[in-house]
């Protein structure tokens, strides 16, 4: 009988410490609360009975005016309004505006994911909270496959179906499309507060991707460094800057990295 209990316990520890038990293992590393939903105030944003705003960690919904902002908004008070959720720290506790940063889950169920499988919201990262990260980036390649909600037909995600080569860009000024190509040079602009992310070598005449100061906090590393050699999808609206097409890049969620 002794053996018994023995084996008994040595399977429940290897099991813990495997992270072979689901999600709820994974909660039990970090902090976790609940609290009642008092108030929605967009579709990655509520209030708790405590007074405190909630900020969803690794998810961006539409901001009002934008395509599904009351879809997304509407699904959070239809799933959550008065509901008892769950609220699971990553590595920040409260953002800049004094949200708390949380993955909310209702029933088993991660809402963060749910909205991003829903096409009612995009995988965001937002550095150092990436626990989840790929399930959510995971999660958004389905609903772009499947075509729903910001993804679907008509949309102003959807309209960025369409891949095109590097070389191909100039041909596309005003259009919002997805270009491909390989980073080959950086260069980053202090004075100037200016990332360009370089496609071709000269770089004059070709396809570029700019980013400026004031978003390189979004990037969980430093951008010229970071995408320097990647081949990347670059998604958003062709502009023309002294003969030369680029697209301005404000979030991490508008390059995709496809191979080192």
């Amino acid at each position: 009988m002794h053996k018994i209990i023995i084996i008994l316990l040595l399977l429940s520890s290897i099991l813990s410490l495997s992270g072979c038990v689901g999600p709820d293992e994974a909660v039990s590393e970090r902090t976790v609360t609940f609290a009642n939903v008092t108030e929605v105030i967009d579709g990655d944003t509520f209030v708790i009975s405590t007074g405190e705003k909630v900020r969803l960690i690794g998810v961006d919904t539409p901001e009002r005016g934008e395509p599904y902002y009351q879809e997304a908004k509407q699904y959070m008070v239809d799933n959550l309004s008065g509901r008892t959720v769950r609220l699971e720290a990553d590595v920040s506790d409260t953002d800049r505006y004094g949200r708390l940063l949380r993955y909310v889950w209702l029933d088993g169920s991660m809402v963060n994911n749910d909205l991003v499988l829903s096409g009612l919201a995009v995988s965001k990262t937002y550095g150092p909270d990436t626990y989840y990260q790929g399930q959510l980036d995971g999660s958004e390649s389905y609903a772009r496959e499947k075509g729903v909600g910001l993804w679907s037909e008509g949309s102003s995600q959807g309209t960025a179906k369409t891949i095109i080569s590097y070389l191909d860009a100039g041909r596309y000024v005003g259009q919002t499309v997805t270009v491909e190509g390989t980073v080959v040079r950086t260069a980053r602009h202090d004075g100037n507060g200016i990332i360009y992310l370089n496609f071709h070598d000269p770089y004059d005449g070709y396809f570029t991707v700019v980013i400026w100061s004031d978003d390189w906090d979004r990037f969980p590393q430093s951008p010229e460094l970071y995408y320097d050699g990647k081949h990347v999808l670059v998604t958003g609206k062709i502009i023309e800057y002294k003969g030369s097409p680029e697209i301005i890049v404000r979030d991490p969620s508008e390059i995709v990295i496809v191979s080192d």
